[in-house]
């Protein structure tokens, strides 16, 4: 994973459809999960998800992503092209691998269906559950996102951004 800072010295470079084209039609950023955290998790192995903490409220966990927007990091999805469905859990399989202890080996996935209808996320009956802006899916359900949304996986959280948006935000921060 890089952080915001080291992407964004690399789009200086790039035309904002290249970087597009590169980064993908979206990616997901997050606050850098603590080490002992991490460490925990690998531990655990294929052990019990178990949830650290209380979630924060919504308007706390966006203050926290934007206010440290250079140290966040931005997850490395495989590209996406046309209909995609890439997965998210601590399995070392799994698209979107989440060192978290709440995290479950297959937590959920997300769909992209192209860029006319976009992208959904599908809770895969995950122990800890999975959150779109502070809200709990259906164990096994399923929502269309938007730009912006704030996913939860357990207690990891990540802002999801379309490309364009994402490239216009490390342009509007200043470094």
């Amino acid at each position: 994973m890089m952080t915001v800072q080291e992407l964004r010295a690399l789009s200086m470079r790039l035309t904002e459809t290249f970087f597009c084209k590169q980064v993908g039609p979206f990616v997901l950023v997050q606050k850098p999960p603590s080490p002992v955290m991490a460490q925990l998790a690998m531990k655990m192995g294929a052990a019990r998800t178990t949830m650290a903490r209380d979630v924060p409220s919504l308007e706390r966990q966006q203050v926290a992503l934007w206010l440290h927007f250079d140290t966040l990091t931005v997850a490395t999805l495989p590209p996406v092209v046309g209909q995609d469905v890439l997965t998210v859990g601590r399995q070392p399989d799994c698209d979107l691998v989440v060192n978290e202890p709440s995290v479950s080996k297959r937590h959920a996935k997300l769909c992209w269906w192209g860029e006319s209808k976009g992208c959904t996320l599908v809770d895969l009956k995950s122990s800890n559950g999975t959150f779109v802006n502070a809200r709990e899916l259906e164990s096994g359900g399923e929502l269309h996102l938007r730009d912006g949304d704030l996913l939860g996986f357990g207690d990891a959280t990540f802002a999801y951004l379309l490309a364009p948006s994402f490239y216009a935000k490390m342009k509007r921060v200043s470094p």
